[in-house]
């Protein structure tokens, strides 16, 4: 009988011993890992799955949650898993907002906002992103661990730290381990809580999501048309250029959107020039060298709606010139009664810009500008009272070719309205001109 009693306890002894020893399980199902469930599009729940996978058993909601869940919904989906957080994961354009939801009730215990390239897939999360949802998933509690001290005897009420838990659902701020006892659990670093601030998209660092560059060189090819109203006797030429070109350039600048949303995002500066090449006027077999030029440099402004649409608006001065040789270079005979202008003055414009139609984008503006001065056809020797405006309207439809490189192509419209006034026994009696200029452009451009 003696020999039979220590038989016995020598094999309890070793499968004592052979048993492996664990932790208590922390209200995850009795899994060797806690359980955290991801709600997020399909490549970024992969991504949260690979990251989260080395400390938590994580499994990916099938059925999306709204954005906003309620408690019901997210109980709904770590009951079964008996998780202790969800980790929901949605876009907004070029960033990302990814937020832990307390397993027991779905109360919010992180939140995180990071930019991401929206056509490249993110292959890392940024590290104190990772360290804040490490975190925030370890101080999460399971359905499952409440339900246990409602099936005991009352003789359990004498240590209310586990009752309380019981009778309703906790708060937010009853989570029952503290930030710092998790964090000297765990061998991740807690982040710094200053870290997880400067991440919040409201803050004034954030960069914004709209481009702070956009500049572009290219080639412009434009006819003009000059046309004299009331002059029975002919004395002022039309004039007539079927095609010439010019080197394009403009550039936009926003300084504020390189470390900012907020309002000064959409603050900036705006040029644009266009200088003539190769351009000469003919008059019978007569040539006459030619220049051409337009620059323009404005404040700019610009209200965006969204990633994909926004209304700009510019503000500042224009001059555009076109003059004409008066000695032809061929046969030195004199020009024809053709004033070359120069017309200077202050323009505002407006327009709308979509931003993001996959790869294409389309942009649209229209301007007004009040001359100040015409230039020679402004002087005595044709109307020194002469004044006008104009109107200018422009679109171009842009195709990423790569990354920050546009191609775009574009076409343009200006028309100036003259009012000549001439004087009584004046040599030049039209009382109205217009002159117009119709292009298109084809150029590259660097947006960032």
């Amino acid at each position: 009988m003696r020999t039979f009693v220590w038989l016995v306890v020598l094999l309890l002894a070793s499968a004592v011993s052979a048993a492996p020893k664990r932790k208590p399980p922390r209200a995850s199902g009795g899994g060797a890992k806690p359980a955290v469930v991801v709600d997020a599009p399909p490549a970024m729940a992969r991504l949260l799955q690979s990251t989260l996978g080395a400390r938590f058993d994580v499994t990916v909601n099938r059925n999306a949650l709204s954005d906003a869940p309620t408690a019901k919904e997210v109980r709904s989906i770590t009951t079964p898993a008996k998780a202790l957080a969800v980790v929901l994961a949605r876009p907004a354009g070029d960033a990302w907002t990814v937020t832990v939801l307390n397993g027991a009730d779905g109360t919010p215990l992180e939140t995180q906002t990071f930019r991401a390239a929206a056509r490249k897939p993110l292959k890392a999360l940024p590290k104190n992103v990772t360290g804040a949802l490490m975190l925030a998933c370890a101080t999460g509690q399971a359905p499952g661990a409440q339900a246990a001290p409602v099936a005991e005897a009352p003789a359990v009420t004498t240590t209310p730290s586990k009752v309380e838990p019981a009778k309703s659902e906790p708060a937010a701020s009853t989570r029952t381990t503290p930030r710092a006892e998790v964090a000297a659990k765990s061998k991740d670093p807690e982040p710094s809580p200053v870290t997880s601030v400067t991440d919040e998209p409201s803050t004034p660092s954030t960069p914004s999501e709209h481009p702070a560059i956009r500049a572009g060189i290219g080639f412009r090819g434009f006819g003009r048309s000059l046309s004299w109203a009331g002059d029975p006797d002919q004395a002022l030429a039309r004039y007539a250029l079927p095609f010439a070109t010019a080197i394009a350039l403009d550039a936009t600048w926003y300084p504020g959107a390189h470390f900012t949303s907020g309002l000064a995002a959409n603050l900036g500066l705006a040029f644009s020039g266009d200088v003539g090449v190769g351009i000469s006027s003919k008059q019978d077999s007569s040539r006459f060298g030619t220049r051409y030029d337009r620059f323009r440099v404005s404040a700019a402004f610009r209200q965006p709606f969204g990633s994909v649409f926004s209304v700009e608006a510019v503000a500042g001065f224009s001059t555009q010139s076109f003059s004409i040789d008066p000695v032809a270079a061929n046969d030195g005979s004199a020009r024809p009664s053709i004033p070359s202008v120069t017309f200077n003055g202050p323009r505002a414009g407006v327009g709308v810009r979509l931003v993001k139609l996959g790869p294409v984008g389309i942009d649209v503006m229209g301007g007004f500008t009040v001359l100040a001065w015409t230039g020679e056809l402004g002087s005595d020797a044709y109307f020194k009272r002469a004044g006008g405006f104009g109107v200018d309207a422009g679109g171009g439809v842009s195709v990423e070719l790569v990354e920050n490189i546009q191609l775009r192509a574009g076409l343009d419209w200006t028309r100036y309205f003259l009012t000549l006034r001439p004087e009584e026994g004046a040599r030049f009696t039209a009382p109205s001109a217009a002159d117009q200029y119709l292009g298109g452009s084809v150029a590259l451009h660097w947006v960032m």
